[in-house]
């Protein structure tokens, strides 16, 4: 293969992967900020209630059985949590390998190959936590 176009393909899977480093980011940050937001709200609602009866009351209502239930889904969702180490790991070792690939600074190599390995351990952890999520039959599944 000539080397110039194995230098263009290098540096296209170098741009590819840190735009999605970048994304990926982002997403985090995103995220980090919305979870914030939820927790201090849902600890506004709970500071309204004086007492323990109060707080009882409201679950029995419609909207405190909803409230509770959104409690319970972000807190025990196997299924997303399990989606988002494949997702992350798919984005470190694709991260990893375009800074493997990429001869611009001296820890390149090494810091890209961590990066795939931290990678390899997120798609690894996903698959042992569906198959034991499936074998424990979490949240109903099966």
């Amino acid at each position: 293969m000539d080397p110039m176009a194995l230098g263009q393909m290098k540096d296209i899977f170098m741009m590819v992967t840190m735009w999605a480093f970048v994304g990926t980011a982002l997403y985090i940050i995103a995220t980090t900020i919305r979870r914030k937001q939820r927790i201090t709200m849902q600890q506004h609602m709970l500071n309204k209630f004086e007492t323990a009866k109060d707080f009882a009351e409201f679950v029995q209502t419609p909207a405190g059985q909803k409230y509770v239930m959104g409690l319970a889904d972000t807190a025990a969702s196997t299924k997303a949590s399990i989606l988002n180490s494949v997702r992350l790991g798919i984005v470190l070792i694709f991260t990893g390998a375009g800074l493997h690939l990429q001869d611009a600074f001296w820890l390149g190599k090494r810091f890209g190959m961590m990066l795939m390995m931290v990678g390899i351990g997120f798609l690894v952890s996903a698959a042992i936590s569906s198959v034991l999520s499936r074998k424990l039959r979490v949240n109903g599944e099966e």
